[in-house]
């Protein structure tokens, strides 16, 4: 009976499950040797092209190397792996606590494709929201996959939409779970701040087993971890009910800045069952995750948002977030003769998402109390203010992909066969959006039309739904669904001995947005052994998401000068939308070039230098929020604005064309020192994105379209330089790394003055800076490990050895002063955050 474990991706019909590369740290190098040589690489349908082969650029990241920077999250882990690789941090943004951004070469989350063991992976049900990185794109919850669980990760860094499919614009990432038996391995691991904040731990196992005789297997992991939040908020100059605004700092530390607190748990599977000459091989997981988030603090004095009765000093409002996340394949692959081979599989993945308000209120239930019972002592409005906590609401996603694959070889009477595959995908995905509990949205107890004059101040009305997080209405709560089928062709051949040919079409077709014919061509030429070029050229697409298509919500997000204020997003194709002529969503197209060399200069020394342009038509994005005042040149506009009840609105459109083009190099050296192994990597990223132009319907201003809040984070709220340089040392039982890590400047304008709107006389200084800035900087990790026995080692490690922070704020910055002097740092475009040093300590075992 013949076993395809070790080739699996002959059958998975185009993704590698192991691999080494020129651009990846040269760990565990024995192993990597032999593994490079049987296992085919992401990116080709040739089950032995290896990835020193390849004809675009691929990184593959071991799990020894993903783990040994003490990260337990795999965002974390890539983005000191990978420079192209960003994982923004984001802080008090409506409850986006448990995810982060995850983008390639400077693109939105949604433009680059995950791929679990060679297959789709599922998106998440929600996106960050206005005035965020990545703002309006839900891409792939990477954190909800765990560590332990993986063998190692591969990344494309190329577009790849003819070969995979819709979303894969900026690249690829496959994720290959562990498939090891007989043997049980674990971790144990804690740590803190250099601040004595943020203490966590974790505790991973992965083990496996065999499935009878003849080669079946089931290896299983479970993770768990559980955080302290971080806080580099200070005391402030809010004030109180006995402490003018202004004239004091607070006696405690009242708002919070920095990572909430977080728990996890999670089990994920990977199995194969030979049966007959075939194997059936299934893989799947679940993973709970909890987060404690926060808004912002509200004071005492601002009569919409508080009940002095309830929170006679101020509060800070609490967001809950729960996520859930569970996927299984099944598939059946094998050999239909000597040259040809098939992979039938099914995919489910479902992503759920929900908010809980803590230490909240809904003012406008003591509003409507007041109103009603106007000789009210204050213990009885107190008592008839309604509750402080409750559901908010959530999302939920689920998607079913269904894949027929075929790959062989034809042979044509040529030195090189012809190396074919082709196959057919189906995928059905559901969308819904579940509102909360009535006090979490409505206007007083009566869910009235109206509010109510507040309990405070009778000329201002009070807000409607819970602070911090308004519970989702239900006229906005619904369920959305789509279809898509696809068929692609790929094709491979070496023309020459020295010269590799690739070509790849594919035709997808959604139900809701229309389809696309893309294609790619590929090629490498071996001009020495040593040296060689390659490149591609290819157009790729996206469909829009349902999330996008079908979100709609009522948030709190910053107005003019610095008042929260009541937002809405509008579905596409409503009336706020089509009153500024936007009926409806289409695909985003794209074009893409590469061009680069592979040197292998020595046996010990490679260098890879790789050049990308990527045109990107028709792009999704998330629109700023627009009042009255912004689109008063159309009265159906200032309409359907009024009809939200919302202060504010936005909406998506395929609102700018833009240009994408940059250089990745990676360097890698080995080399022996002091009786010891020392692997040196260099891996380096250039990126810019430029607006090409703005896809304003007629009539419309393109500021409207597009204004400076989006532009700056599609153009400036990600690195344009990022580095790493790894020496990684062994020694006998001693194994020893230290990495620096180099994050260019980001610079938007969410939270400067552009977007705040201060008059000057308020700033010491006599005016407010126009944008926030976080500035450059160069991160030093370490990590020591000492091996007890084969199946016993210790590590402690320290990131960010030299505790650096973005600049503090200044009294000219718009952040500083709504928030009296609370924040320390700016909270949007962080790629390295502001916790500063942090200390780990892990104990690896095997038995």
């Amino acid at each position: 009976m013949k076993i395809f474990r070790a080739n699996s991706l002959t059958f998975a019909i185009g993704i590698a499950l192991g691999s080494t590369s020129v651009a990846v740290q040269a760990a565990d190098e024995a192993s990597a040797e032999q593994e490079v040589e049987t296992i085919s690489i992401l990116g080709t349908r040739v089950s032995n092209r290896t990835a020193t082969e390849s004809a675009v650029p691929v990184d593959i990241i071991s799990a020894e190397s993903l783990t040994r920077g003490g990260f337990t999250e795999l965002g974390q882990s890539l983005q000191a792996s990978v420079p192209s690789f960003n994982f923004s941090r984001t802080q008090v943004s409506d409850g986006s606590d448990l995810f982060r951004p995850a983008t390639l070469r400077g693109l939105q989350p949604d433009q680059t494709l995950v791929l679990i063991n060679g297959k789709r992976r599922h998106n998440q049900a929600i996106f960050g929201l206005n005035g965020t990185v990545g703002a309006g794109a839900a891409g792939t919850d990477m954190n909800a996959i765990p560590l332990i669980a993986l063998k190692d990760v591969q990344v494309l860094r190329d577009g790849a939409a003819a070969q995979y499919g819709s979303d894969a614009i900026a690249g690829v990432i496959n994720l290959s779970l562990r498939d090891s038996t007989d043997v049980t391995s674990g971790y144990i691991q804690g740590g803190s701040t250099g601040e004595g904040d943020g203490d966590n731990y974790s505790l991973g196992l992965n083990t496996g087993f065999d499935l009878g005789d003849d080669g079946g297997f089931i290896n299983l992991s479970f993770e768990y971890r559980d955080a302290d939040g971080t806080n580099r908020a200070q005391r402030d100059m809010g004030g109180s009910s006995t402490v003018p605004k202004g004239s004091a700092l607070s006696d405690e530390v009242r708002w919070s800045q920095g990572n909430a607190d977080s728990e996890f748990k999670s089990m994920f599977y990977n199995a194969m069952m030979p049966a007959g000459e075939f194997e059936l091989y299934s893989f799947g997981g679940y993973s709970n995750r909890t987060a404690l988030g926060n808004g912002f603090w509200r004071n005492f004095d601002e009569a919409a948002k508080v009940v002095p009765q309830v929170y006679p000093d101020g509060f800070l409002p609490r967001i809950f977030n729960e996520a859930q996340d569970t996927s299984i394949a099944a598939g059946l692959r094998g050999d239909i003769n000597d040259d040809w081979q098939f992979d039938l599989s099914a995919v489910y993945g479902q992503n759920r998402y929900d908010f809980d308000s803590r230490n909240s209120i809904n003012a406008s239930y003591a509003a409507e109390y007041k109103a009603n019972n106007p000789s009210a002592t204050d213990a009885e409005i107190a008592a008839n203010s309604g509750p402080t906590s409750g559901y908010s609401g959530g999302f939920r996603f689920d998607q079913t992909t269904l894949n027929v694959d075929i790959s062989g070889v034809v042979d044509t009477g040529w030195d090189s066969p012809i190396y074919v595959a082709f196959g057919s995908e189906y995928r059905s995905e559901n969308y819904e959006i579940v509102a909360g509990e009535l006090a979490s949205y409505s206007c007083g107890s009566s869910n009235a039309n109206n509010s109510f004059p507040s309990v405070m101040d009778p000329e201002v009305f009070a807000s409607c739904g819970f602070q911090a997080y308004p519970g989702l209405r239900p006229d906005a709560a619904g369920e959305a669904d789509r279809s898509s089928y696809a068929f692609y062709l790929d094709l491979e051949t070496n023309l020459l001995d020295d010269w590799m040919l690739g070509a790849a079409l594919r035709f997808e077709d959604f139900s809701d947005s229309g389809n696309d014919l893309v294609g790619k061509l590929s090629s490498r030429f071996d001009v020495t052994d040593s040296f060689a070029i390659r490149g591609a050229v290819s157009t790729g697409f996206r469909a829009p998401s349902l999330q996008q298509s079908a979100y709609t919500a009522y948030t709190t997000n910053l107005g003019p000068g610095g008042v929260l204020s009541s937002s809405f997003t509008a579905t596409a194709g409503s009336d706020f939308p089509s009153a500024l002529g936007v009926d409806n969503l289409k695909l985003e197209t794209s074009k893409n070039l590469s061009l680069g060399f592979v040197l292998n200069a020595t046996d010990d020394l490679s260098v890879t230098l790789d050049a990308y342009r990527i045109e990107i038509e028709d792009r999704i994005t998330l629109g700023s929020l627009l009042s009255a005042e912004d689109v008063s040149f159309s009265s159906e506009a200032v309409a359907a604005l009024a009809a939200t009840g919302a202060e504010q609105a936005n909406y998506f459109s395929n609102s700018v064309n833009s240009t994408t083009q940059g250089v990745d190099l990676i360097v890698t050296h080995q080399a022996e020192l002091f009786g010891g192994d020392l692997n040196t990597t260099f891996a380096g990223n250039l990126n810019e994105t430029k607006i090409d132009s703005v896809n304003a319907p007629e009539g419309i201003p393109e500021d409207v379209a597009l204004d400076k809040l989006q532009r700056s984070f599609l153009t400036d709220g990600q690195p344009k330089e990022r580095a790493t340089l790894t020496f990684d040392y062994s020694k006998n039982d001693w194994q020893a790394m230290v990495r620096a890590n180099y994050f260019g400047e980001t610079d938007v304008t969410y939270f400067g003055n552009e977007h705040i709107g201060l008059p000057g006389f308020l700033s010491p200084t006599g005016s407010f800076k126009p944008t926030s800035t976080v500035e450059a900087a160069v991160l030093v990790d370490i990590n020591l490990e000492y091996h007890f026995t084969d199946s016993l080692s210790v590590s402690a490690g320290v990131n960010n050895i030299f505790d650096v922070t973005p600049d503090e704020l200044g009294a000219d910055e718009p952040l500083d002063f709504i928030t009296n002097q609370a924040f320390q740092y700016p909270v949007r475009a962080l790629p390295y955050g502001f916790d500063g040093i942090t200390y780990t300590a892990k104990v690896n075992f095997t038995f």
